[in-house]
């Protein structure tokens, strides 16, 4: 929706990959909403049933800066529900507290699970 309001053009594809990542997530049938996480903001805290998960959609993270800011954003959460960074990025950046997925495989999933 940013792309569409803005007068020059820009064709933001991080912007268009949230919207893609959310779209497909209310699709599936999950309660989503914005997470404020002390003064950072994570892009999808997402409810379905009684599982919940906490979602970072980035065009790419292979640079250390973006790595770092959407990675980060999870800092001081508990972890008692999943966090899941969701990219375009072949290579698996997972680690031991937050899993990675390529946008390909969100898409193909039928839950989060």
């Amino acid at each position: 929706m940013n792309s569409i309001r803005v007068k020059n053009n820009r064709f933001d594809l991080s912007h268009n990959m949230e919207n893609i990542v959310f779209n497909e997530l209310h699709y599936k049938g999950n309660d989503v909403s914005v997470f404020q996480n002390n003064g950072r903001e994570i892009d999808f805290y997402v409810q379905k049933d009684s599982k919940a998960y906490y979602i970072q959609a980035a065009l790419s993270v292979q640079e250390e800066k973006a790595y770092e800011r959407e990675f980060s954003a999870f800092s001081r959460l508990d972890q008692s529900n999943r966090k899941i960074s969701i990219t375009n990025d072949e290579l698996d950046y997972s680690t031991s507290t937050v899993d990675h997925l390529e946008l390909i495989q969100f898409l193909k999933r039928d839950d989060l699970s």
